[in-house]
């Protein structure tokens, strides 16, 4: 099992991050790297909610992932149950806030299992590189949103 961790203080107060990460299905509106998304079931917050979520610029890399903890404002554990054309058998994310004041402290937890048995070695590496990237990209998308609920 492989882990990449990004980190960073949001410049918008905790309710407003929370605000967007628990409009689950909806991913699409405000991440930049999300070609589509929507729910899947009548479950669309909490512990059960599943989306789908379709990367890339045509959509092409497609996971459904299902949330298996949330504690509002706190804590959002999802777990990526089916993962199509990407080198990765298994996934779980981890979205940890804390309140900050007028910052959020936010990290984003990434614990994966690569695809290639001994060739895994090899390229987990790289791999990890290009999702800290893609990270580091969802948090550069979710700071916008945030600052924008929070003016409203």
């Amino acid at each position: 099992m492989r882990n990449v961790e990004v980190e960073r203080a949001i410049k918008a107060p905790l309710s407003s991050v929370w605000a967007v990460l628990a409009d689950y299905p909806n991913i699409v509106d405000w991440n930049d790297g999300v070609a589509n998304s929507y729910a899947i079931g009548d479950a669309t917050e909490g512990v059960g909610a599943q989306r789908q979520v379709e990367l890339g610029s045509k959509g092409s890399i497609k996971n459904r992932e299902t949330v298996t903890e949330w504690v509002p404002e706190q804590i959002m554990v999802v777990a990526i149950d089916k993962i199509e054309k990407q080198p990765i058998k298994q996934a779980t994310m981890t979205f940890t806030l804390s309140d900050g004041g007028e910052t959020t402290p936010f990290t984003m937890s990434y614990d994966y299992e690569p695809k290639g048995g001994p060739l895994a070695y090899i390229y987990g590496p790289i791999l990890d590189r290009l999702l800290n990237k893609g990270f580091n990209g969802f948090i550069d998308s979710l700071e916008p949103a945030a600052q924008d609920r929070a003016v409203t």
